[in-house]
């Protein structure tokens, strides 16, 4: 049995989760605690650098604990976070204000300015529309909205960058996250900074770290406050992390051309693996070297999918239920999974449009919001519940929509989180889009590519791939049943003109409620 181990830190929208692995990775414990989200008004998202402080040493330790090895066998750390999680913070480091967490759209109007820029940076993305998720967009906006806020910070980052100041006392930035979220053109110099001065942002990089690392490079090593509170060595080497699920993608192993990333949870992502840079409408890439060296990265995402059926589960589903769960030894997951399984494909005529946070890909539309229709006084919990199943499986097939007609061949589809827990969920995305989902051993894809990550750091593989190749194991495929493919055919017709039919309505209800809550 191995003496040396990696930690893998996952820090997702609701809590931290950090794993110990092997180095053929294998997972020996995994600890995870929670934090909130607080959403003062529709549309905002926040959390709490508190939280994340006391989630973090406490994912850690449970981790170890349950791993049963000793803190000092841990040779390197290596880190994820969520994506366009911003902070702000003074030259002392305490932060100026809560993070503004990705899924916050408030800066819907700063997004339209800067998609209003012609640019040649634009073009980065396709010129495709700009999502208010991105860090621009919300770092603008505190610009504009709290200029107190912004004037006193000296340092505005990434989780991820937050993150890694935690473990080790520097700010660095990831050429990940600023590559996904900021511009970052590594084969073209870096920031575009011409751009960030039409936006009003010109002096923002006097607040941004200035290292800019790749994946698993070291980034620094674990200070003493840290190693006290956990018992891990101080000093150790930690790998400089990205996006959770950029990093995931590393986890899945889903590093060559043609391979798509599926990584569900509380929304979902899809990042294809390219040999040559293009741009799409309705896509977000690609990316070069944000993941490895030499390849592009094309990314499409939905923002709220099991996220949904979590506000579904949790408010709506009743005592009745409940019991019936219990009496048969399940989880509530499981035994709506039994009775929506029993339904036909589109849930008998209900449709969901998953969109309770807006849209990120194709429509890149925040005013959006979330619609259940075609509701009868014979419908049950389980065909809304299937049909916020079948709402997300459509919504990642309007996805790879997208990428066909852009001569982007999915060759196969490698799924991680938890939506994969469930039997009858990837089954579903598997019928819908006609293709196989591939499921690895390690359901923690997310941690695991962190953990690879560190194994890089620590030299104990030469690179990312190399890492990868010898720590990923695949688990089971799932394969498209044929006739429910042709089934679902009609009812993705019905989800996109759901869509098209409500749009201008949508961008009506929001500024109504906009004016609304600005009036107190």
């Amino acid at each position: 049995m191995s003496s040396e181990y990696v930690l893998g830190i996952d820090a997702g929208t609701e809590g931290i989760r950090s794993g110990i692995f092997d180095l053929e990775g294998n997972m020996l414990g995994f600890g995870s605690h929670p934090y909130k989200t607080y959403h003062k008004y529709q549309g905002w998202a926040e959390q709490r650098v508190g939280e994340w402080k006391e989630s973090l040493i406490k994912s850690i330790v449970e981790a170890i604990r349950l791993s049963e090895i000793e803190p000092k066998q841990v040779i390197a750390i290596g880190f994820d976070a969520t994506c366009c999680s911003v902070v702000f913070f003074d030259e002392n480091n305490e932060p100026t204000r809560d993070p503004i967490i990705w899924m916050d759209v408030r800066s819907s109007e700063e997004a339209e300015f800067i998609e209003s820029i012609d640019d040649p940076a634009r073009g980065y993305n396709g010129y495709s529309k700009v999502s208010p998720e991105w860090f621009p967009c919300k770092v603008l906006w505190v610009k504009k909205n709290q200029p107190e806020v912004y004037k006193k910070s000296k340092v505005v980052a990434e989780y991820t960058d937050w993150i890694n100041f935690e473990l080790t006392g520097v700010w660095t930035l990831g050429i990940n996250t600023v590559s996904v979220r900021g511009y970052y053109d590594n084969e073209r110099g870096g920031f575009p900074k011409e751009f960030y001065k039409k936006m009003g942002l010109e002096d923002v990089f006097e607040k941004l770290p200035t290292r800019v690392l790749k994946l698993g490079e070291i980034s620094g090593r674990l200070k003493k406050e840290v190693a006290d509170k956990t018992g891990l060595s101080e000093g150790i080497p930690v790998a400089q992390g990205g996006a959770d699920a950029f990093v995931a993608v590393i986890g899945l192993n889903a590093l060559n051309p043609g391979q798509l990333a599926y990584i569900t949870g509380s929304s979902n992502l899809l990042l294809g693996a390219s040999d040559r840079r293009f741009h799409a409408q309705g896509l977000f890439g690609t990316y070069p070297d944000a993941v490895i060296d030499g390849i592009y990265s094309i990314e499409g995402g939905q923002i709220s999918t099991g996220s949904v059926l979590k506000w579904f589960t949790t408010n709506f589903i009743n005592r009745k239920i409940e019991d019936e769960a219990s009496k048969k030894g399940l989880g509530v997951y499981q035994y709506m999974d039994e009775q929506a399984e029993r339904l036909p494909p589109g849930s008998e005529g209900v449709i969901v449009l998953e969109h309770w946070q807006g849209n990120r890909t194709p429509y890149v539309d925040p005013y959006s919001k979330g619609v259940i229709r075609g509701l009868s006084l014979r419908h049950t919990p389980a065909h809304i519940y299937r049909a916020i199943m079948e709402a997300v499986a459509y919504g990642t097939e309007i996805i790879l929509k997208v990428m066909r007609n852009n001569n982007f061949a999915v060759s196969e589809i490698i799924a991680c989180g938890g939506t994969t827990k469930s039997e009858l969920w990837p089954q579903i995305y598997a019928d819908v889009t006609g293709l196989p989902i591939k499921k690895t051993a390690t359901a923690e894809a997310a941690a695991l590519g962190s953990a690879i990550l560190g194994a890089v750091a620590a030299s104990k593989y030469n690179d990312v791939r190399e890492a990868a190749n010898k720590m990923v194991k695949f688990k089971e495929t799932i394969f498209p049943n044929g006739q429910a493919n042709k089934d679902y055919g009609f009812w993705v017709e019905q989800y996109e003109n759901t869509y098209l039919a409500l749009k201008d309505s949508a961008y009506e209800i929001n500024n109504y409620v906009s004016k609304v809550n600005a009036n107190g």
